[in-house]
């Protein structure tokens, strides 16, 4: 007698390898174009599923009318609604890398270490608390440091540290014009 969990774990493990090798390693080109960065992956998934990714990649959109398009494609055209937090990341990733260059960046000045700072400390908060503290170099890095070990912030590698640290300092320091 044949057993047939016996084909259902084996097609469920199979399936499960499969889908671990068609995300794991993808390249740019696999996604059609949308750069590296945090929900990459929800973006191309949520978007590839009605319509091509050019349609997103061609785009230059502000904040608000990403936030506008993806109502009318709820409303309109039987988006699936995404939660609160999958919607604010969707857009997040949207706005940095196809969005208005005054809107990109949340009004973080360019400069070496801002999309560092954007993806990191906009994760948990606005980023109206980064540019409000005008704090000294050793400050922002004590409050990194209490971020990952009180907040659960995922801890930098030091090289990614030193360059937030940095901007944040550069942009955001006790010395400077904005930090005040």
């Amino acid at each position: 007698m044949r057993k047939p969990w016996i084909l259902v774990t084996a097609l469920i493990v199979g399936a499960a390898g499969w889908l671990d090798s068609t995300t794991a390693g993808r390249a740019a080109d696999d996604y059609g174009g949308l750069p590296e960065g945090p929900d990459r992956d929800a973006v191309y998934f949520n978007c590839s599923a009605c319509h091509s990714i050019q349609l997103v990649t061609q785009q230059n959109l502000s904040r608000e009318r990403w936030e506008e398009l993806m109502d009318w494609m709820v409303a309109e055209n039987g988006m699936h609604p995404l939660s609160s937090s999958a919607r604010t990341r969707v857009v997040n990733y949207l706005a940095t890398h196809f969005g208005e260059d005054a809107e990109d960046w949340d009004g973080l000045p360019p400069g070496p270490g801002r999309e560092e700072v954007f993806y990191s400390c906009q994760a948990c908060h606005s980023l109206a608390i980064v540019k409000q503290q005008g704090l000294s170099r050793e400050s922002w890095d004590e409050t990194l440091l209490w971020m990952v070990e009180e907040q659960g912030m995922p801890e930098l590698e030091p090289g990614e540290q030193a360059l937030i640290l940095d901007y944040l300092s550069r942009n955001y320091g006790s010395s400077s014009a904005s930090g005040n």
